[in-house]
């Protein structure tokens, strides 16, 4: 088997799902490819990238809902005239529908990587929703494979090829992060808060830059990830050196690891926020670091059942402020949810994502 990894951006700093699959088939042995649409024209000369389609930018706008346009047609066009190149591994809808017009006409196998569903990550008019929703079916049941990342994701009418493969950190990842962190400069005492991933509106990057600035100086903050919107570009200038930027999956695993407690918070008006499997969860779950997030989340239950996370209300930065402070001030609280987190047990990505591939790899054979 030949695989063929579709997706967004540089797979080695923007897109560490795709960097970790690369890893699970490197141990497999099985040879691969990416094939991206580069929106900041920074992975030309990547090792296996090849770049289908340089265009556009990270923000919105009708500049990139054109490139959102050309990257699937120029996709389609491409696995129509190769449906037998490899198996297709495609990250989200955008890298999927592509597959899934070719496999209606050609012999094309592939496996839908159903990170974010489409049809629950914005308010959309409900027409609109219900022909996203009809696609998102379309693509799913055709595919060899649907993996998503937790339960909520599955919705009636997908097809018995559903996949579960939970966010969890890649196992080699995190002993390379653990030796990251074996070299870093000794702490300075204070609680150290990471906010890391995408710092974004709908992420919380509001607050978080309010609590930055009500907190000062009393407590060590550390940030790394995609800026979007006026809130997280201030919040990076607050910060200063102490903003990282973009960074590799084991250098963000090695930052989370040399903190104290995570922030991660999710807009509960979004449908897709409300169904949030994210990274840094299970990255917190696998490593036992404490994170606040927001109640009003569906998929929050098992961590707050356990009493493995902070709850603080989306969208006031005072409060936020007033919580890491109260945290700051009781040491017990934090060993509490670490042994909260000891408590839950999940996979780790590379195991549950190795089975997908042998067993990918079992129909590709029989075929």
């Amino acid at each position: 088997m030949n695989a063929i990894i579709l997706g967004q951006g540089n797979p080695y700093l923007k897109n560490p799902y795709l960097s970790k699959l690369s890893q699970v088939l490197d141990a497999a042995a099985i040879p691969y490819e990416f094939w991206i649409w580069s929106r900041d024209k920074q992975a030309a000369a990547l090792p296996k990238v090849r770049v289908l389609l340089s265009f556009g930018s990270w923000g919105g706008g009708a500049v990139n809902a054109l490139g959102y346009a050309l990257w699937v047609a120029w996709l389609t066009l491409r696995v129509f005239l190769q449906p037998r190149a490899g198996v297709y591994f495609c990250s989200r809808l955008d890298a999927a529908l592509p597959c899934a017009l070719v496999a209606s006409l050609r012999d094309c196998q592939y496996v839908f990587l159903d990170r974010d569903k489409l049809s629950k990550s914005y308010a959309w008019p409900k027409p609109v929703k219900r022909l996203i929703e009809a696609i998102e079916r379309f693509v799913g049941r055709r595919a060899t494979l649907h993996v998503v990342p937790g339960a909520s994701r599955a919705v009636d009418g997908d097809g018995g090829n559903i996949r579960i493969v939970r966010n969890t950190p890649h196992s080699d990842v995190i002993q390379r992060a653990r030796g990251l962190v074996a070299g870093m400069p000794p702490r300075d005492g204070r609680l150290r808060v990471l906010i890391s991933g995408l710092i974004s509106p709908e992420r919380g990057a509001k607050m978080m830059r309010e609590a930055v600035e009500a907190v000062g100086d009393r407590i060590d903050f550390v940030a790394a990830g995609r800026l979007l919107g006026d809130d997280a570009k201030r919040l990076a200038e607050l910060l200063g050196e102490r903003y990282r930027g973009i960074v590799s999956n084991e250098d963000a695993l090695a930052l989370l690891l040399s903190a104290d407690l995570v922030l991660a918070f999710y807009d509960p008006a979004l449908e897709i926020n409300r169904l949030a499997e994210p990274n840094k969860w299970f990255d917190c779950a696998a490593l036992q670091i404490p994170f606040v997030t927001n109640p009003g989340l569906d998929t929050s239950q098992p961590f707050e059942a356990a009493d493995a996370c902070f709850l603080c209300e989306y969208g006031d930065g005072r409060v936020l402020a007033q919580e890491l402070l109260r945290i700051d001030a009781d040491p017990q609280a934090l060993e509490r949810r670490r042994a909260g987190l000891r408590t839950l047990r999940y996979e780790a990505w590379d195991t549950a994502m190795a089975r997908v591939i042998a067993e990918c790899a079992g129909l590709s054979r029989k075929r």
